[in-house]
């Protein structure tokens, strides 16, 4: 039992440090290429901190543990939300702007559109081509409204960190799918439980590192957009390149993470639209709401 353990920590080590190296990578090319600030806080940082999710989930589905798959992409939006962004704004309130709750809607609506996905008790084939089309749609549509100022830099500090932030992501997310297969089993908890909370931890840490900092240097728009822009993401190009790969089965316990997603993503967006900030009293509700979502999958 020792050994997924440690290979399991060594996953999430590994995705954690990887997925930074990947995310300044991705970062520089933006600055390179002329990308505005937001996009690269919503769109350029929102996929390199998804990039966990994104191989783990594609990964998971490779080798038939559909159940982490589905448990990863939707845990982690409750993470990103209840845990990470509840934490941050405990800490530090962050102002609310227009663009911020425009992409807070979009996210409502993917959610929706996710779990109407699952409705059948599965995400087929052709549902993960929409859910990947809607994705490219959400790019486009956000790159064509954004601005960005030039900045040269060498090739090297482009490409460096990128290819060994991208080589260790692959394998941390190898190491944190196949321990946490195993230790499902070996403790009879269904791999849709370990993917909601355990793996869906592992891989949101990338998220939980950028939005503390981005919050802590006064970065508002950086952290919602990387909370947002990550949940997008997740429902999106993650779901749904892990249902081109094969069918994802969905169980009772998926259904009732994605109900919990819709409801942290209307809570969040709720002050975010009335009072456009999130203060810590919103923190500290979304800390609970977190803590009620682990109790309900484990029980």
């Amino acid at each position: 039992m020792l050994a997924p353990a440690v290979q399991l920590l060594l996953g999430i080590l590994l995705l954690a440090y990887a997925s930074d190296w990947l995310t300044e990578g991705c970062a520089r090319a933006a600055r390179r290429f002329g990308i505005s600030r937001f996009v690269v806080g919503a769109l350029v940082i929102g996929f390199g901190t998804s990039s966990p999710e994104l191989f783990t989930s594609v990964y998971a589905s490779l080798r038939g543990s559909g159940g982490i798959a589905v448990g990863n992409a939707v845990g982690s939006n409750v993470t990103n939300l209840a845990l990470i962004l509840g934490s941050a704004v405990v800490l530090f309130p962050a102002s609310i702007g227009r663009v911020e709750l425009r992409n807070g809607g979009v996210c409502l609506g993917i959610t929706l559109l996710a779990w109407w996905s699952m409705r059948g008790g599965e995400v087929a084939r052709w549902e993960g081509v929409l859910l990947v089309l809607v994705f490219l749609a959400y790019l486009w549509y956000s790159v064509r409204n954004h601005e960005g100022v030039e900045r040269r830099e060498e090739r090297g500090r482009i490409l460096l960190p990128t290819t060994a932030g991208l080589a260790g992501v692959l394998l941390g997310s190898m190491l944190l799918v196949d321990s946490a297969a195993e230790l499902a089993r070996a403790f009879g908890v269904p791999e849709s439980v370990i993917g909601l909370t355990l793996v869906a931890f592992g891989t949101s840490l990338p998220e939980l590192a950028v939005s503390l900092v981005a919050a802590r240097k006064g970065y508002s728009s950086m952290l919602i957009g990387n909370v947002l822009g990550s949940n997008i993401f997740n429902l999106t190009l993650v779901l749904g390149s892990a249902a081109l790969v094969g069918a994802l089965p969905v169980d009772e316990a998926g259904m009732r993470g994605m109900l919990i997603a819709i409801l942290a993503t209307a809570a969040v967006l709720l002050p975010m639209g009335l009072r456009r900030r999130l203060g810590r009293g919103e923190g500290a509700l979304l800390l609970c709401g977190y803590l009620l979502f682990l109790w309900l999958a484990y029980s």
